[in-house]
């Protein structure tokens, strides 16, 4: 292995260097780095290691994907470059989770029983908690991809946990009076993604009422698990 154990398990670690596959050198090194520094089974590690699995789709979709790379002095997570090298979209990553309260139920649970178990709906609160999480990346970077003219997407990891489905996620962007993709035409699109078996799968969102276009097809990474 080019850099040695990473990070987390020997599966996580694999992992890792099947998503060095598809990025360029420099950005591998800046994984490695931050992999490193960060504690091992920590929430940023694994934050962390989200951003590569985005990237790592990305780069496997066609696109030159770039980690924090400079845009106008600011890093957002990836941007995606133009032939002429310039940022033609940008990508920011928001990790959704359970709840508080659920969180602590199922800790309690593991630790009294070895094993945990909730009802679906124990996440009440999940279209307002995915609301916020998404609103919150639209504003983040909403003034940069207007004076520039670029393509903005935000990017959702969805615990299994908190088991949030597609019509949840269409709430959100979409509805009448408060969907956040008519409140923010600076928005692309959403670009859902969660694990099963070892795969992650990819679901794009277009908002049709963006500014700035952007085509990103849904799909699984790695690709080969069809």
């Amino acid at each position: 292995m080019k850099y040695g154990q990473i990070a987390g398990n020997s599966q996580i670690n694999t992992f890792i260097y099947s998503c060095f596959e598809h990025i360029c050198e420099e950005d591998e090194r800046k994984f490695v780095k931050k992999f490193r520094e960060q504690p091992q089974n920590s929430d940023e590690i694994m934050h962390t290691f989200r951003e590569l699995v985005l990237g790592a789709y990305l780069c496997s979709r066609g696109f030159r994907a770039r980690y924090e790379h400079a845009v106008d002095s600011r890093t957002p997570d990836w941007s995606i470059l133009n032939d002429d090298s310039k940022p033609g979209a940008i990508v920011e990553l928001t990790n959704f989770h359970i709840d508080e309260a659920t969180e602590t139920e199922i800790e309690e649970q593991l630790r009294a029983k070895g094993l945990a178990c909730v009802w679906r709906d124990a996440n009440r609160d999940n279209v307002d908690r995915l609301y916020r999480s998404i609103w919150h990346k639209a504003q983040v970077y909403r003034a940069l991809v207007q004076e520039l003219g670029i393509s903005y997407i935000v990017a959702v990891f969805g615990d299994f946990r908190a088991a949030v489905d597609e019509e949840e996620v269409h709430i959100c962007l979409f509805d009448k009076e408060f969907g956040l993709f008519g409140i923010y035409p600076e928005v692309s699109g959403v670009l859902y993604f969660e694990e099963k078996f070892g795969y992650y799968l990819f679901g794009y969102t277009r908002n049709p009422s963006a500014q700035s276009r952007f085509n990103l097809l849904s799909g699984v990474f790695p690709s080969d698990a069809a």
